[in-house]
């Protein structure tokens, strides 16, 4: 077991690549069932099983179908689809964040050189993927947005 509620540099490199291999997993599952959310729910489910088949740290009882697990397991698997289809909206060309940061920037960034090009290499790469462009300017408002949804969640839990 490692600790994963520390920050993305910090983490340990299993617990990355397996972030990475659920980002992958619920992108593909949104993109093959984009009405469904039970189906692409199913989809991560299944894929975290194969992913985790081999860590005798999980709890046997999860390696089953998804239709028998229970709700609060259920909701695990719902969460990645929701925030994976939650960041492709923000960065479609019709999301209202993308066009009010586009129309005028209101505070400036600056970004090092190395940042600016992993920005431009995601972009691209996401672009290829949703099949529209998305700016670097998409990433950062949809990356700020992710921020400051997490920090709400965060604050609500330390003050309850």
């Amino acid at each position: 077991m490692v600790d994963i509620n520390k920050p993305w540099a910090s983490l340990d490199p299993r617990a990355k690549a397996d972030n990475m291999g659920a980002a992958y997993d619920a992108f593909d599952a949104v993109k093959r069932f984009p009405d469904d959310r039970e189906a692409a729910s199913d989809y991560v489910h299944q894929r975290w099983m194969a992913r985790n088949k081999s860590d005798k740290s999980q709890p046997k009882a999860l390696f089953k179908q998804y239709a028998r697990l229970p709700e609060v397991e259920k909701d695990k698997d719902r969460a990645h689809v929701d925030r994976m289809k939650a960041a492709l909206r923000a960065v479609s060309p019709r999301s209202k964040a993308v066009r009010k940061g586009a129309a005028k920037a209101t505070k400036t960034i600056r970004l090092d050189a190395k940042t600016w090009r992993s920005l431009e290499v995601a972009a691209e790469r996401l672009s290829k993927a949703v099949g529209h462009k998305v700016t670097i300017e998409a990433l950062i408002v949809a990356g700020a947005e992710a921020v400051a949804a997490v920090s709400k969640v965060a604050a609500r839990k330390k003050r309850g």
